[in-house]
């Protein structure tokens, strides 16, 4: 059996040459067609002005025409508050502030009501050593014994805070239930404007 020798190809001279100046003249036009006008601004050819690269070297964005006028700032949508007039401003149910401190056995829940009238408002806050189910809620004066408006309901929480205005007259207030094995504290602090604060088990 024969052996048989590969030679590798062996380019000429003068392709090699040939080979060399098609890179250089190839390396020249993207200098002169793209790279001076982008990074520098130099166009000798027209074709970076009309590409949008002499842009680049002034800075500009070439997405957006020189003279193009900046975009409207919009504002944030401001709070729908109504008109402040003495109307509603003015309380004439006395200021008063509370705090309480409830004690849930175990799987059992109770409510703390404030009576107010239509328009009265609280500040509250209120945290619980334990994880309770919290319903927000309020009965309307002289309303069905099962007749209430939910407000907010929450499953596992230890705090909330905030501001109430009672949009009827009534007991507005909470309902907490304790599903741990063990005693949760919570401890409530009221203030505004309400009658009284009760708790209801």
């Amino acid at each position: 059996m024969t052996a048989t020798t590969t030679v590798p190809y062996q380019a000429s001279r003068a392709t090699l040459a040939r080979a060399s100046l098609a890179a250089l003249a190839g390396g020249v036009a993207i200098l002169v067609l793209f790279v001076l006008p982008a990074e520098y601004g130099i166009d000798p050819t027209g074709v970076g002005k009309s590409l949008g690269l002499t842009r680049m070297a002034a800075g500009e964005d070439a997405a957006q025409p020189a003279d193009a006028a900046p975009a409207p700032v919009v504002a944030p949508a401001a709070y729908a508050v109504p008109a402040q007039t003495q109307s509603n401003i003015e309380k004439k149910t006395g200021y008063r502030n509370d705090e309480k401190t409830i004690t849930l056995a175990p799987h059992t829940g109770i409510e703390l009501k404030a009576r107010m009238k239509a328009g009265d408002t609280f500040n509250f806050r209120w945290t619980s050593t334990g994880p309770v189910r919290a319903d927000m809620h309020g009965e309307p004066t002289g309303g069905k014994e099962d007749e209430f408006t939910d407000y907010w309901k929450q499953k596992d929480i230890q705090s909330a805070q905030g501001s109430f205005t009672a949009p009827f007259a009534g007991t507005h207030g909470w309902y907490w239930k304790n599903r741990e094995d063990v005693p949760i504290t919570i401890t409530v602090k009221l203030d505004g404007f309400y009658d009284s604060v009760f708790e209801r088990e």
